[in-house]
């Protein structure tokens, strides 16, 4: 389309005098950096409380600054034994979803393996679930003694299956693993599709067998992304709270999230819990830092110059066996098992760890969504902050994606290193940042608090999705409708949120998500009246597994509804 006609296709009022882009080019500039500064507020200020809280230590009425909290905390074995747990379950769930994760990305996206399409999507599923409530599903599933695969492998198989215990390390690094493969999938699949199959081609008419060819050729060349995802998954994983507050906690051992979460408990110790947190956050900016120059000093060219159909490895009958078997043991122990369980609980009037059909009854969800008023509002707080939050994320995302992508390019690195650090963050960390910044002011207690920690721990999600998109359009569109006399404003509006509005709607989507399954930035910050579903979970596992498989089925039916409003924007997570 020419200038002219992009000048008409917007609205009668484009016709401006020249001087109109200069009256809107403050604007061009301010909205943009005020959606930086927004997000650089959100995350130093948490932080910056938190170290001032851990040099913080007080004498009576009087305050000093001090390492004292730090010392302290170093002096503590049980919090070595924390650290040492910490690191076990996040080493083991990272090696295991960089395994599980590339192998089945690899068979998606090189093999010919049948169902591939449906297979691609099956894998996300998890991606979109809670891991707390994997956790119980999975504790419903083999609990010793009452678990529904304890039951049924004694019964009608005459196995013994009571040495599992989920109450374990194991436990814990076998429930991330299922939740956190998805996340080193996303990040392998994009390169897989991209690569010069001629690449392992030349190893192979020089000799090269299969493994040699995938050890020394394919994952070498896809190792930027395996390393960006280990990393991920590391961090995320070692700092998550929710599975093994749920798996961990209640055999006593302890990991670095739930001793946080207990320095914050009555009688409170913020200073040892600031320290704590100042310490988790020092190991994650040397981990990153550490990967990015790993990176920086390797090429990694997986598209050539050259045309090249991708083609797909012959996998034979015995290979498509296999492989049809790892997806049915990863999408039945993530999605499917834990699906199974959590119905059959949440049925059931009193959960005794078998299923009886002819006494199954609604009554557990009619009293979480009817009669309890617990989780009448739990239910209504996650949909306010999932809304309003996504909305607001998605807001600060197209500005600041605009700034990294349009702006000057002498400040972009700076920004986007900042912006992009809550990635690393534990949730459970920036929570803690939260509390210790609104413990005394108006926000404390409130489910606004809790809304800023939403949209500060996962905007930069919905920034890497609007970016994507920002690299895939040519500027010379904006600069069209800018010579045709349209202000910036305008040209945003008309020409590129309609090219942006795809990817707006996955972050969106995608934030929604994660607002309503959210545990780590909500146990810390939550008061009475402003729980959310999640917290409804963790209050509500004392007194009924059917009461709590309930609630758990009702946040699984929002999860999974909005996962399917997510793929009917034929919208496409691997290449975000």
């Amino acid at each position: 389309m020419s200038a002219a006609g992009i000048g008409r296709g917007l609205t009668p009022s484009l016709a401006e005098a020249p001087s109109a882009p200069r009256r809107f080019l403050g604007l061009q500039r301010a909205l943009p950096a005020a959606g930086v500064i927004a997000g650089l507020l959100l995350i130093t200020g948490p932080l910056l409380a938190m170290l001032i809280r851990s040099l913080l230590v007080w004498e009576g009425e009087a305050g000093r600054l001090s390492l004292a909290n730090f010392t302290r905390v170093l002096a503590e074995p049980r919090v070595w034994e924390a650290v040492g747990n910490t690191a076990i379950c996040g080493a083991g769930a990272t090696l295991l979803s960089c395994t599980l994760g590339f192998t089945l990305a690899w068979l998606v996206a090189r093999t010919d393996m049948p169902g591939r399409r449906w297979l691609e999507l099956g894998n996300l599923v998890p991606f979109f679930l809670s891991p707390y409530v994997g956790a119980i599903s999975w504790i419903y599933l083999v609990a010793p003694g009452s678990g529904l695969l304890q039951q049924f492998a004694m019964r009608h198989l005459g196995l013994d299956l009571g040495f599992i215990n989920i109450y374990s390390l194991g436990g814990v690094i076998w429930v991330l693993t299922l939740f956190y493969t998805p996340y080193v999938y996303l990040f392998v699949m994009s390169p897989l599709k991209q690569m010069d199959a001629a690449l392992e081609d030349a190893a192979r008419v020089h000799g090269a067998g299969f493994w040699y060819t995938l050890r020394h050729v394919s994952i070498p060349l896809v190792s930027p992304a395996l390393l960006s995802g280990a990393l991920v998954v590391f961090i995320t994983s070692a700092g998550l709270f929710d599975v093994p507050l749920a798996l961990a906690l209640p055999s006593g051992i302890p990991t670095m999230p739930t001793e946080i979460f207990a320095a914050v408990q009555y009688p409170a110790d913020f200073g040892r819990a600031a320290a704590f947190g100042m310490m988790v956050l020092g190991v994650t900016i040397l981990l990153t830092l550490a990967q990015r120059r790993y990176l920086a000093r390797r090429r990694y060219e997986i598209v050539t110059g050259k045309g090249y159909r991708p083609r797909l490895l012959p996998l034979g009958r015995a290979g498509r066996i296999v492989a049809l078997g790892l997806e049915a043991v990863y999408i039945g122990g993530a999605v499917l098992l834990p699906m199974m369980a959590l119905v059959m609980v949440s049925l059931s009037r009193l959960w005794t760890g078998s299923f009886d059909i002819s006494r199954a009854s609604l009554a557990n969800f009619t009293y979480v969504l009817f009669s309890f008023r617990l989780t009448q509002q739990a239910i209504l707080n996650s949909l306010i902050l999932a809304v309003t939050g996504a909305t607001i994320g998605v807001a600060l995302a197209v500005l600041q994606a605009y700034y990294l992508n349009r702006g000057t390019p002498a400040r972009r690195g700076l920004a986007d290193a900042v912006l992009s650090l809550p990635l690393g963050i534990p949730g459970i960390i920036l929570g803690l940042g939260f509390l210790i910044l609104a413990i005394r002011t108006p926000l404390y207690s409130t489910l606004t608090i809790v809304l800023i920690a939403y949209v500060a721990r996962f905007f930069p999600f919905a920034t890497r999705t609007v970016s994507a998109m920002f690299l895939a359009i040519n500027p010379e569109l904006e600069q069209s409708a800018r010579a045709s006399g349209a202000s910036w404003a305008q040209s945003m509006r008309w020409v590129l949120l309609p090219l942006l509005k795809p990817a707006v709607i996955a972050a969106w989507l995608m934030l929604f998500v994660i607002f309503i399954r959210e545990l780590g930035a909500t146990i810390l910050l939550y008061a009475q009246g402003t729980e959310t579903i999640s917290v409804a979970l963790v209050l509500l596992a004392d007194r009924s597994a059917g009461y709590v498989a309930a609630l758990a089925v009702v946040q699984l039916v929002l999860l999974l509804l909005a996962f399917t409003l997510f793929r009917l924007t034929r919208t496409t997570v691997t290449q975000s």
